[in-house]
């Protein structure tokens, strides 16, 4: 229960700093989707029914918060979520080439995911032509996002906790050992 306490409240400083802290920083209509990223280390990590109901919440409070149609990312966290438990039960999941992987497979699936609802639910305009020229930018500000995210995780864990052993970095920490 503490473990999903922390994710909730990982959850809640990635929504506070990509709709307050990022539009300060970043102009423009590109910026790093954070919990996308949250999303993809709970597919790798996290129980399935405890980790989709998880991700389904945080997805409800991220529309509440930041979204326009209540549900959406919900529904698209959730969907990107299930991909990677599935890949997940095939793969290394202590492999940082992978979660590169998963970043830009994710923010693709991402795409696709809401194009689709978006476009199935409207009655006049097509969504796939406005939001597909925003992909790339996007795909590459989320990977640019996770390997930060990476490096500072790494750098923290050896700083403050470094007998702790964080899910997802054991490899990773093991090159940083005498």
């Amino acid at each position: 229960m503490s473990r999903s306490l922390v994710y909730l409240a990982m959850a809640g400083v990635a929504v506070i700093l990509q709709t307050v802290f990022l539009p300060l920083l970043l102009q423009g209509y590109y910026k790093p989707d954070l919990i996308l990223i949250l999303v993809i280390y709970l597919g790798l990590h996290a129980e399935p029914w405890r980790g989709g109901l998880l991700v389904y919440l945080i997805g409800w409070c991220y529309d509440g918060v930041a979204g326009v149609f209540l549900g959406l990312n919900g529904f698209v966290l959730l969907g990107i979520f299930l991909v990677v438990r599935g890949v997940v039960t095939r793969v290394n999941a202590e492999s940082s080439p992978l979660l590169f992987l998963l970043v830009a497979g994710g923010t693709v699936l991402q795409f696709a995911l809401q194009a689709f609802a978006l476009d199935f639910f409207s009655e006049a305009a097509r969504i796939w032509p406005q939001m597909a020229w925003q992909l790339p930018v996007q795909l590459l500000l989320n990977l640019i996002a996770a390997l930060i995210l990476l490096c500072l995780t790494v750098r923290l864990q050896r700083t403050f906790m470094p007998r702790k052993k964080l899910p997802g970095l054991r490899k990773l920490d093991s090159r940083h050992e005498p």
